[in-house]
């Protein structure tokens, strides 16, 4: 299939994409009670060509792909047969053994993901808060940072056992369609929630740790046989005490991470999802919550020749001390 043929597919695929959603627009405007709204009609609309834009670019990655395909196979007969016999025959022994050499490497880089799931270490991260966020951007926002948890999971020395709650519905299908390959992680889905899972299994409870930084609790070490739980949502500094609320509301031991203590943050702070399991990894990797600390929160964020806060102040902290804790 030649490009032109792929961006004429493409082009062909938004077409009837984006008429489809219109279409279904207008379905929706014209039988659902009570009617979609002008704005939700445009944001069906943008999710709509958003589809179709990435069928578009899907199809023309495919028609790349094969074409240099098709030329890497045609200079390597091309060589093979500028060669003489005894060349070519030490040329495909070569070969064969890098191949081989490559496919090992690929093996034992899967072995050592595998073994994740049997770590004494484990992470969950709660994806039970959908209904608190936008669907359009904290969606996708949440589906790339669990994209990044897992991929800095995979190149820790010290990787915690992943596991993902509430893995389902509406949630569960964008995140599959924002993240390729994600059925294929060597992490532990569940479909229900915390509570569900503490039903199944009664000695759950006593294991799991809530980080929010809402608790007066100082996390200090991270223990195997404990399970850490984040709170898996964008907050943007509007929903504070949730985590909280919900950890006592479960019954559930909760901690904050000791970030004061080690840094001075400046102005509204909050880690997001990917960089509070940061912190749990860098501080398996280092066993020192201020290299941690420095390792992975951003410096726009951090004070610089600051004095760190100490666990005693005062109660007349400056409100900019009070607004920098991250809630995780």
């Amino acid at each position: 299939m030649t490009r032109d043929r792929a961006n004429d597919d493409a082009n062909d695929v938004i077409s009837r994409e984006t008429s489809d959603g219109r279409e279904r627009a207008s379905e929706t405007t014209s039988s659902a009670a009570p009617p979609l709204s002008k704005n939700a009609q445009k944001r069906l609309l943008k999710r709509e060509r958003a589809t179709a834009m990435r069928a578009k670019r899907r199809a023309e990655e495919r028609a790349e792909k094969r074409m240099r395909a098709e030329r890497v196979k045609a200079e390597f007969h091309a060589r093979l047969d500028g060669m003489s016999e005894e060349a070519r025959v030490e040329y495909l022994r070569a070969r064969r053994e890098r191949l081989a050499a490559h496919a090992e490497a690929n093996r034992l880089k899967k072995e050592a993901r595998g073994k994740q799931l049997a770590s004494k270490y484990a992470l969950l991260v709660d994806c039970e808060f959908a209904d608190v966020m936008s669907r359009d951007k904290e969606w996708v926002s949440l589906c790339h940072q669990l994209k990044f948890v897992y991929e800095r999971n995979c190149k820790s020395a010290t990787p915690f056992r992943l596991t993902f709650t509430g893995i389902s519905g509406d949630f569960a299908g964008e995140l599959r369609r924002i993240v390729m390959g994600f059925d294929n992680w060597h992490v532990i889905r569940r479909e229900d929630t915390i509570e569900s899972a503490m039903e199944e299994d009664s000695t759950l409870r006593e294991s799991l740790v809530y980080l929010t930084a809402d608790s007066e609790n100082e996390l200090t070490a991270v223990e195997e046989g404990k399970t850490y739980v984040i709170g898996g949502f964008i907050d943007r500094n509007r929903l504070k005490g949730l985590t909280l609320s919900k950890a006592k509301k479960l019954g559930l031991a909760h901690a904050r991470l000791p970030i004061s203590e080690h840094l001075k943050l400046r102005g509204t702070s909050v880690l997001t999802v990917n960089q509070t399991a940061d912190v749990l990894t860098s501080f398996l990797e280092r066993g020192d919550w201020g290299e941690a600390m420095e390792a992975v929160v951003p410096m726009r964020k951090v004070h610089q020749n600051a004095p760190i806060a100490t666990t005693d102040a005062s109660n007349d902290a400056s409100e900019d001390d009070a607004r920098a804790r991250p809630r995780v």
